[in-house]
Protein backbone atom coordinates (compact mmCIF):
# COMPACT_ATOMS: atom_id res chain seq x y z
CA UNK A 1 0.00 0.00 0.00
CA UNK A 2 0.52 3.40 -0.69
CA UNK A 3 0.32 6.58 1.11
CA UNK A 4 -1.99 8.52 -0.40
CA UNK A 5 -0.37 12.20 -1.63
CA UNK A 6 -3.62 14.54 -1.54
CA UNK A 7 -5.17 15.45 1.86
CA UNK A 8 -8.83 14.65 2.52
CA UNK A 9 -11.19 17.76 2.49
CA UNK A 10 -11.80 17.54 6.02
CA UNK A 11 -8.40 17.75 7.31
CA UNK A 12 -6.54 20.92 7.20
CA UNK A 13 -3.00 22.13 8.52
CA UNK A 14 -3.29 24.88 11.17
CA UNK A 15 -0.76 26.00 13.50
CA UNK A 16 -0.21 25.87 16.68
CA UNK A 17 -1.48 29.48 17.55
CA UNK A 18 -5.10 28.10 15.74
CA UNK A 19 -5.11 25.28 18.19
CA UNK A 20 -4.91 27.16 21.20
CA UNK A 21 -7.45 29.40 19.91
CA UNK A 22 -9.69 27.67 19.04
CA UNK A 23 -12.67 26.88 21.40
CA UNK A 24 -12.77 22.97 20.48
CA UNK A 25 -11.50 21.66 17.26
CA UNK A 26 -13.38 18.15 17.74
CA UNK A 27 -16.58 20.27 17.05
CA UNK A 28 -15.46 23.45 15.32
CA UNK A 29 -13.51 23.28 12.13
CA UNK A 30 -13.13 23.80 8.21
CA UNK A 31 -15.78 21.14 7.10
CA UNK A 32 -18.49 22.41 9.40
CA UNK A 33 -17.78 26.15 7.94
CA UNK A 34 -17.90 25.29 4.27
CA UNK A 35 -21.32 23.78 5.21
CA UNK A 36 -20.68 20.07 5.53
CA UNK A 37 -22.72 17.68 7.56
CA UNK A 38 -21.47 17.54 11.32
CA UNK A 39 -23.53 15.23 13.24
CA UNK A 40 -27.56 14.69 13.79
CA UNK A 41 -29.16 17.99 14.88
CA UNK A 42 -30.62 17.90 18.34
CA UNK A 43 -34.24 18.59 18.91
CA UNK A 44 -34.35 22.46 20.20
CA UNK A 45 -37.38 22.07 21.94
CA UNK A 46 -38.71 25.25 19.73
CA UNK A 47 -42.45 24.04 19.66
CA UNK A 48 -42.46 23.17 23.33
CA UNK A 49 -41.02 26.51 24.35
CA UNK A 50 -43.44 28.42 22.15
CA UNK A 51 -46.59 26.36 23.62
CA UNK A 52 -45.06 27.10 27.26
CA UNK A 53 -44.83 30.64 26.34
CA UNK A 54 -48.16 30.56 25.27
CA UNK A 55 -49.28 28.66 28.86
CA UNK A 56 -46.84 31.06 31.11
CA UNK A 57 -46.02 34.19 29.95
CA UNK A 58 -43.80 35.07 32.85
CA UNK A 59 -41.23 32.06 32.47
CA UNK A 60 -42.03 30.80 28.69
CA UNK A 61 -39.78 33.02 27.48
CA UNK A 62 -36.50 32.03 29.48
CA UNK A 63 -37.44 28.26 27.16
CA UNK A 64 -37.68 30.15 24.11
CA UNK A 65 -34.55 31.84 24.67
CA UNK A 66 -32.64 28.91 25.22
CA UNK A 67 -34.12 27.11 22.51
CA UNK A 68 -33.14 29.99 19.58
CA UNK A 69 -29.50 29.64 21.11
CA UNK A 70 -29.43 25.95 20.38
CA UNK A 71 -30.54 26.24 16.88
CA UNK A 72 -27.95 28.89 16.75
CA UNK A 73 -24.78 27.04 18.54
CA UNK A 74 -25.52 24.29 15.72
CA UNK A 75 -25.43 26.64 12.65
CA UNK A 76 -22.17 27.68 13.96
CA UNK A 77 -21.13 24.05 13.60
CA UNK A 78 -21.12 23.79 17.86
CA UNK A 79 -22.90 20.31 18.64
CA UNK A 80 -21.83 20.29 22.24
CA UNK A 81 -23.15 23.31 23.07
CA UNK A 82 -26.19 23.21 20.88
CA UNK A 83 -26.73 19.79 22.73
CA UNK A 84 -26.52 21.66 25.67
CA UNK A 85 -28.70 24.44 25.25
CA UNK A 86 -31.35 21.93 24.00
CA UNK A 87 -31.76 20.53 27.32
CA UNK A 88 -31.72 23.71 29.01
CA UNK A 89 -34.91 24.61 26.90
CA UNK A 90 -36.64 21.21 27.58
CA UNK A 91 -35.21 21.63 31.39
CA UNK A 92 -37.20 25.24 31.37
CA UNK A 93 -39.92 24.63 29.98
CA UNK A 94 -41.33 21.71 32.01
CA UNK A 95 -40.37 23.62 35.22
CA UNK A 96 -42.44 26.81 33.42
CA UNK A 97 -45.44 24.02 32.73
CA UNK A 98 -45.03 22.87 36.38
CA UNK A 99 -45.15 25.83 38.10
CA UNK A 100 -48.18 27.19 35.31
CA UNK A 101 -50.32 23.72 36.52
CA UNK A 102 -49.53 25.10 40.78
CA UNK A 103 -50.56 28.64 39.50
CA UNK A 104 -53.69 27.29 37.84
CA UNK A 105 -55.09 25.16 40.48
CA UNK A 106 -54.37 27.58 43.08
CA UNK A 107 -56.10 30.26 41.00
CA UNK A 108 -59.03 28.06 40.70
CA UNK A 109 -59.49 27.23 44.52
CA UNK A 110 -59.44 30.59 44.93
CA UNK A 111 -62.12 31.21 42.39
CA UNK A 112 -64.20 28.84 43.38
CA UNK A 113 -67.97 28.20 45.06
CA UNK A 114 -67.00 25.99 47.41
CA UNK A 115 -65.53 26.90 50.34
CA UNK A 116 -62.93 24.99 52.29
CA UNK A 117 -62.83 25.53 56.01
CA UNK A 118 -59.64 24.49 57.84
CA UNK A 119 -61.89 23.48 60.59
CA UNK A 120 -63.30 20.06 61.81
CA UNK A 121 -67.36 19.51 61.86
CA UNK A 122 -67.48 17.79 65.44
Amino acid sequence: MTTPTKIPDFLYPVTSKQVLVTKDPVFVRQGVINGHYIGRKPNNYLIVALIMCVINPVLGPIGLIFSVMSERSYRNGDLKYAEKWAMYSFSCSMMSFIASVIIYIAIGFTLSPYRFKGSSSY
